[in-house]
């Protein structure tokens, strides 16, 4: 089963997730580095969006294993209350419709029938996906102080009244600009590994097409000298 996977191979799912999550790391280095360009409530939507993928992360894994019914009558309605919460969170609900595409992209698995090498791929990379996004929670809130705030200094986000509009609080919504710079590497790393790849094949399958020898065949003619 596994000899026949082929980790290549992209299909259009695969670009529809990795241009979302290029979106997402283009929203949040700009709202990192020019936030005075952007609504005040963004900063805290994208603070709560790193802190509920917590929750969504796992979401491509169980869709993965479980059964359907399980997915469908269990984890479905069980992440619509994960949203539902998050909803209440938020200030503006626009970056929270464009991120539930992006769930719903991950559990396209639950609603149809697809072989098992795609499942079991999926499944590991969602799991490797889960360890990123845990040692990258780990490491910033660690290494917190040292995280540069650039525009979303103090001063701007008392200036901008930012703590007024917050419904919670918390290291993210204290220092946004730590969620905000988890959200940058968590998004973009994929994106540029999978840019690579999708060159990598490219240039694999230019140089396979310029380096293919020609085939050229001879037929042998035979003369017969008969005499009549």
């Amino acid at each position: 089963m596994l000899a026949n996977l082929n980790l290549n191979r992209n299909s259009p799912f695969s670009f529809i997730e990795y241009g979302f999550q290029a979106y997402y790391a283009y929203v949040f280095l700009m709202v990192w580095l020019h936030p005075e360009l952007h609504p005040v409530s963004l900063i805290n939507d994208l603070a709560i969006l790193m802190a509920f993928e917590f929750i969504m992360v796992h979401s491509g894994v169980f869709m993965a294993v479980m059964p359907r019914k399980w997915s469908l009558f269990v984890f479905f309605p069980l992440y619509g209350l994960f949203a539902y919460s998050f909803n209440e969170s938020v200030v503006n609900t626009n970056i929270l419709y464009i991120y539930l595409l992006t769930v719903l992209n991950r559990m396209r698995f639950a609603f149809s029938n697809v072989a098992p090498e795609v499942r079991m791929y999926q499944m590991g990379k969602s799991a490797v996906k889960a360890i990123f996004y845990f040692f990258l929670i780990l490491a910033v809130c660690i290494g917190n102080t040292i995280i540069p705030p650039f525009g979303l200094t103090q001063e701007f986000l008392e200036k901008s009244h930012y703590f007024q509009t917050v419904k919670s609080s918390g290291l993210f919504i204290e220092k946004p600009y730590v969620p905000i710079c988890m959200g940058f590497i968590y998004y973009s790393v994929p994106v540029l590994y999978f840019v690579y790849r999708v060159i990598k094949n490219f240039g694999k399958r230019s140089e396979t097409s310029f380096t293919q020898k020609p085939i050229i065949t001879f037929q042998k003619t035979t003369i017969s000298n008969k005499k009549f």
